[in-house]
């Protein structure tokens, strides 16, 4: 057996990655290290949100893990939670206007939504964990036992490499996965927007807004690929942003644009989470996927990630297991387990 510098390599100290360490310590794993190629956490995807906490979605098998994590966000004891609420129109017969006075639709009125410290509750996922920042990952290769993984500092060898690197995972793990950008704005002061107001998205139109800094914080839902980091603002955006506010939220008015930014949300194909090992090599596991639901899912999805690290089966992580974006990977290897049975190999 050759040399092992860490039992757990994490790269990525965004929520996947630092979400799957906090499980793993929790659960009594020692030997852990997180690689971040950034000087502070949450420079990309995890810290360019709109810090929405979301339970319902669309995918079924994405919302358990949604409602796990909401649920223990609510509690306030990961980051501060505000229980403003939550109305995804276009889901029931609920009118927005009990709760939004100046929004138009009806929807599902979900009260026990809201919005957390994203910070604050990624400080508590890496509170105690080791971390190298401004350490970039080049590479990595299976040495016997172990995989070595190559950074712009040096060597180091680990038992499991946990690929969480958001952006960066498709490159890292080599999976299809692809960087969407997505705008946000914020507006200037509005004096009838109330501070405690509730999140309205309209899930079919595409646009969600919230209160933010005595204004609000819209996104029109816009999705452009991009490279990993490349936050490039697109100026169209904003015509896009006026022509769904003016089809689906004329009662907002006329709104000035204060500040604006571009997050990245990464997607699989089908755009389902992507956690499990690779069956390519099983000291492989990866984190990745999230597209855009890392704040809401990440207790969930770390404590499912730990568990299957430690070997834990859960009927939660089938539709999420990576070997489905490997069809050519799994149809070889059952070929060559057919020709296996018939004695020819």
């Amino acid at each position: 057996m050759g040399r092992v510098d860490v039992d757990i390599l994490i790269v990525g100290a965004g929520f996947a990655g630092a979400a799957t360490a906090y499980h793993l310590a929790r659960a009594g794993r020692s030997g852990i290290l997180i690689l971040d190629r950034e000087a502070t956490p949450g420079v990309h995807s995890s810290g360019r949100n709109a810090a929405i906490v979301r339970q319902h979605v669309e995918d079924a098998a994405v919302e358990p893990l949604m409602a796990e994590g909401a649920a223990v966000l609510r509690d306030g004891s990961l980051a501060t939670f505000e229980r403003r609420g939550l109305m995804l129109l276009g889901h029931s017969g609920t009118d927005v206007r009990t709760y939004f006075p100046r929004a138009r639709g009806t929807g599902r009125w979900c009260p026990n939504d809201g919005t957390v410290d994203v910070a604050g509750l990624l400080a508590t996922y890496l509170a105690d964990q080791r971390v190298a920042f401004n350490t970039k990952v080049r590479a990595w290769e299976q040495v016997d036992d172990a995989i070595h993984v190559t950074t712009d500092k040096g060597t180091l060898a680990c038992n499991i490499l946990v690929n969480a690197a958001g952006a960066w995972a498709g490159r890292i793990g080599d999976l299809d996965l692809i960087p969407m950008n997505r705008h946000l704005f914020v507006t200037t002061t509005l004096d009838w927007v109330r501070p405690d107001a509730p999140c309205v998205w309209n899930t079919d139109g595409g646009l969600y807004f919230r209160p933010e800094s005595d204004g609000l914080l819209l996104s029109c839902c816009d999705e452009t690929p991009d490279l990993p980091g490349h936050y490039r603002e697109d100026p169209n955006v904003l015509d896009t942003l006026a022509r769904k506010l003016k089809k689906l939220q004329p009662g907002l008015g006329d709104l000035a644009v204060r500040s604006s930014w571009v997050g990245q949300r990464t997607f699989a194909g089908d755009r389902r989470f992507v956690i499990g090992f690779d069956p390519r090599c099983n000291g492989v596991f990866h984190v990745a996927g999230l597209g855009g639901h890392g704040v809401t899912s990440s207790w969930a999805v770390g404590r499912l990630a730990a568990d299957l690290i430690n070997g834990k089966q859960d009927p939660l992580a089938a539709p999420f297991a990576p070997d489905r974006l490997l069809t050519e990977v799994i149809a070889d290897r059952h070929n060559e387990q057919e020709l296996a049975k018939l004695g020819t190999t």
